[in-house]
């Protein structure tokens, strides 16, 4: 199971005390957000291209995207 399936299982509300309590990260929204609008771009343009398609809306760089997708898998 990659931890974007595992962090989706979990309910918004159960996400929110998680956060509260600092057991996940205050940035695991954005992530989760980079990471999905990442795979929507796969479907329609290559890796690299959707990379930068993706750093280029959450005004990021590539090298962090990368890292959020390495993470989330």
């Amino acid at each position: 199971m990659s931890a974007y399936e595992l962090i989706s299982a979990i309910d918004p509300e159960t996400i929110d005390i998680l956060l509260s309590k600092g057991i996940l990260r205050p940035m695991t929204r954005r992530d989760i957000s980079i990471y999905e609008f990442y795979m929507k771009e796969r479907k329609t343009n290559g890796c690299m291209q959707s990379r930068t398609n993706t750093a280029e809306k959450f005004f990021t760089s590539e090298e962090t995207v990368k890292r959020i997708i390495q993470r989330m898998k």
